[in-house]
């Protein structure tokens, strides 16, 4: 959300966030119908039929879902890890992120960010004055930027109303941070007319409220084939109600004429006495299966090639191709992936920015700039470790063995592997030369 700056001249007011949160609550009204779309809550469910007796099969076939799993776990399946220049030492970084388990944070994001289009991070201080991460719901969090040229962060706001064991609203608040403080506005029923009740500095030297944005449009992965989603899920669920009416199609009698009671003996013993002339036959519509068949292919594949979610099921992803034959047929997933990734970096590298800040302060770590560690993806997929080794044997003498390690799947941190594999050499040094000056004794080995 953009304003304009001088908005801000005197202060953040309650009367500025009642406006901003009335014109924010209008825009996430879609996040609850994309919400329901990745739980399966499908526009098919509410169908109804005039026809209290006919067919009214509803089949969700979740799509939505499968993109959003399927991206997120390629983008973010494999945890992100962070590289720091030679120089410099975050260790302390990494064992904050290892203790809260930042990656579960991470997926969390990745998972809004495909549903939603946006996802939004809290970056505060715990009750021991450790920096921690928690997701906020995009549909109650947002951020306002300057209308200048670089829409600078300004701050960062999170609303909710307060109920009571029945539900009843008991009072509202909001939580709002800037890039030196945080305040806390409260009020009775509703979000206007709040009255600021708490101010405290953060320590974090910026707006510790992160948004996070799938593109540029912020939309979800999904969103815009919701109309195909439903085709599908219609297609499937009167698929099956053909199918059931087929059974239960009329059967029409020539020259004959039946009561109830023959009718269920009729369906019981499956025996029909009939005169000359007369016959029976059951009155149904052509079920052209084949037809039915191109269309469902149709819509599937217009679903997956429009979300750039390959379908993985498809025979064409065999266990006899290489790496470098996967890589080509998901070379339009990796496309968008890696502009998700741009996006989701950015983010990052704000979050890096608020724990060194506050890291730094506390002097649990020395400063580090930004631009100094570099953020490292790692596409979650099935690895040909045989060609990884090769190629690495290959490279040897002409890149660095950092660079050759970090190429190894299940290699998580170049440089402590290298530190592990230095004290081998030294350790393996020293008993030559045990060995050496034994034999020089007499000792022999």
């Amino acid at each position: 959300m953009i304003i304009d700056r001088t908005l801000l001249d005197g202060g953040i007011d309650a009367g500025l966030l009642a406006k901003l949160i009335l014109r924010y609550q209008a825009e996430a009204e879609k996040f609850g119908r994309l919400r329901d779309y990745y739980e399966g809550r499908h526009a098919i469910l509410n169908r109804r039929r005039k026809s209290k007796e006919a067919a009214n099969t509803r089949i969700v076939l979740n799509h939505a879902r499968y993109i959003t799993d399927m991206t997120t776990s390629y983008l973010i399946g494999n945890p992100v890890t962070y590289a720091a220049s030679e120089e410099y030492a975050i260790e302390a970084l990494k064992n904050n992120y290892l203790i809260q388990d930042i990656a579960s944070v991470d997926s969390e994001i990745v998972k809004n960010v495909s549903i939603y289009g946006r996802a939004y991070e809290y970056v505060y201080a715990n009750e021991n004055s450790v920096p921690e991460s928690a997701v906020l719901p995009p549909d109650r969090t947002f951020v306002v930027y300057g209308d200048d040229c670089r829409h600078t962060p300004l701050f960062g706001v999170y609303y909710f109303e307060r109920r009571d064991l029945d539900g009843t609203v008991t009072g509202t608040e909001c939580i709002v941070c800037d890039a030196n403080d945080i305040y806390t506005f409260t009020g009775q029923h509703s979000f206007d007319n709040m009255e600021c009740t708490d101010k405290t500095p953060h320590y974090f030297g910026g707006v510790p409220l992160i948004e996070y944005t799938n593109n540029g449009e912020k939309q979800g992965d999904f969103e815009q084939l919701i109309p195909a989603i439903d085709a599908y899920n219609t297609l499937m669920s009167d698929r099956v109600n053909d199918k059931e009416q087929f059974v239960d199609a009329f059967l029409f009698f020539v020259n004959l004429d039946i009561d109830s009671e023959q009718a269920k003996k009729l369906r019981e013993e499956k025996i029909l006495m009939g005169y000359e002339g007369a016959s029976a036959q059951y009155l149904s519509k052509i079920m052209t299966e084949s037809d039915i068949e191109v269309l469902r292919n149709n819509l599937k594949d217009d679903i997956h090639r429009f979300s750039l979610v390959p379908d993985l099921t498809d025979e064409s992803f065999g266990n006899n191709l290489s790496g470098v034959a996967i890589k080509y047929k998901l070379l339009g997933f990796e496309q968008s992936v890696k502009n998700k990734e741009r996006q989701i970096a950015k983010g990052l590298k704000h979050r890096l920015g608020l724990y060194i800040n506050f890291l730094s302060l506390k002097g649990a770590m020395a400063f580090v700039p930004i631009h100094r560690i570099d953020v490292v993806f790692t596409r979650n997929l099935p690895a040909n470790e045989l060609e990884i080794s090769q190629m690495a044997m290959n490279l040897t003498d002409i890149v660095s063995n950092e660079t050759l390690l970090e190429q190894l799947p299940f290699v998580s941190d170049a440089k402590e592997e290298m530190k592990i594999r230095e004290k081998e050499r030294e350790s393996d040094s020293i008993m030559k030369i045990r060995e050496v000056q034994d034999m020089a004794e007499g000792g022999g080995y």
